[in-house]
């Protein structure tokens, strides 16, 4: 089933948007989805039609789904995949709340909108028919990167006299890749200066740009290991498909073998999470974007990582490493090779995706912050769970931390921690 109402684009061009029901209409989305998403402004793994449907069909096969869209002719520009759950918990005060949200969660990596060609012109319209909707309390866009396309949804929801949350969940390491200079020709007959050194790749760039003591220990490191038997890397790009499933059962081994496995948070210990990253794993196979690459030690592989190549970057979705090899610090081994695997590449982009570490750090990344926001419909409990959560709770998170402050300025000062402080005045 699907409700549909016709508006005008800026070029008079008949813009029609759409409302539809259900997985079926949903998935026969797929071709026409992919290739307005390769002509849009955010042109990322995680907004192919493919990674949604794995993750709905994995995380939430029995929801109820609309997805939003908004075509000129037979050409996509917008698609908004909306998920219904009621919520009635800590982050509604415990108030039922109806929330369609975006399909997704920790293990998307990163969210938003598909955006096709003249998808920000589309964008309005296709909010207005989720405004005029019926059946939600909180509209969730979860983990949107700021300065992204999308965020032009809050400014209509505020001017529409919406109330929205906005909440900042992640700083995503990622790193540029660097270009190798140009040569250029020196004084002195062109001959070059005596003793200079050109870098011999792109990587050689990234290596000398880390700090001297973590590339130092890197490569005691691997020399450390490597006097211990052969070890080498080695990626698979998943074509043959018996192979592919072997390497992603040794992946999920790997990734269940250190602390997430005791924890029971490892991908091996949630049938969800298999069925979800085999599925991504599949699908990028498919069109020759998987890099799922192994540290090989002895012929054994003691570390991996699942990783997607698209659009000139490398998305690093996740690593694991046997905790045995710890001294040897193989998952950095790995990342070490898989970046210059990306180099090699001729990649514009490493991105480590999810929080921001301490051993991502270790690689000079910058950071991507990504935000939720929330809008709320102009309702009686909608209203209050806005004022509770993201006026009343601020206001007293702040206030809490300026008690507590103070009480401990007083306290350092009563044991003779700190100085007292002295005015100039009395000498």
């Amino acid at each position: 089933m699907s409700t549909a109402r016709a508006q005008t684009t800026q070029a008079g061009e008949p813009l029609l948007v759409e409302t539809l029901e259900g997985r079926d209409a949903f998935n026969a989305l797929e071709r026409e989805w992919n290739a307005a998403l390769a002509k849009g402004p955010r042109n990322e793994p995680m907004l192919r039609h493919e990674w949604l449907k794995a993750w709905i069909e994995n995380f939430a096969p029995g929801a109820t789904l609309r997805t939003f869209v908004a075509r000129t002719g037979k050409e996509l520009h917008v698609a908004v995949p909306l998920v219904e759950t009621v919520d009635r918990d800590a982050d509604t005060c415990f108030v039922p709340l109806t929330t369609w949200s975006l399909p997704v969660n920790d293990h998307s990596q990163r969210g938003g909108i598909l955006l096709g060609a003249r998808g920000i012109e589309a964008l309005p319209a296709v909010f207005e028919s989720i405004v005029a909707a019926a059946g939600w309390d909180r509209l969730r866009l979860r983990d949107l990167p700021h300065g992204a396309a999308e965020w032009t949804i809050r400014d209509r929801a505020e001017a529409t006299g919406l109330r929205c949350g906005i909440w900042t969940s992640l700083e995503s390491p990622y790193r540029a890749l660097p270009e190798l200079p140009k040569p250029v020709l020196v004084a002195n007959g062109g001959k070059k200066q005596k003793g200079a050194k050109e870098p011999q790749s792109r990587y050689d760039l990234v290596e000398a740009s880390l700090d001297s003591k973590f590339r130092q220990n890197l490569r005691r490191r691997k020399r450390r290991l490597a006097e211990q038997g052969e070890t080498r890397y080695a990626l698979l790009d998943g074509k043959d498909a018996k192979a592919l499933d072997v390497a992603l059962a040794d992946f999920f081994s790997i990734e269940a073998s250190g602390w997430k496995g005791r924890g029971g948070t490892a991908i091996a210990q949630r049938p969800e999470l298999v069925g979800f990253y085999t599925q991504i794993a599949r699908d990028a196979a498919k069109r020759g974007a998987l890099a799922l690459g192994f540290l090989v030690h002895k012929g054994v592989r003691i570390a991996a990582h699942l990783s997607i190549v698209h659009n000139a970057k490398h998305y690093l979705v996740k690593l694991g490493y046997d905790e045995s090899f710890h001294e040897y610090s193989p998952g950095q081994q790995l990342t070490s090779e898989a970046i210059r695997d990306s180099c090699e590449r001729g990649l514009v982009e490493f991105d480590f995706l999810g929080p921001d570490m301490d051993w991502k750090r270790d690689w000079e990344p910058a950071l991507r912050t990504h935000s939720w926001l929330t809008i709320f419909r102009a309702t009686g409990k909608a209203k209050l769970v806005h004022e509770a959560r993201f006026v009343l709770w601020p206001v007293a998170r702040a206030a809490g931390r300026a008690v507590r402050s103070v009480w401990e300025t007083r306290a350092l000062r009563g044991s003779g921690g700190a100085p007292q402080a002295r005015s100039i005045e009395g000498g």
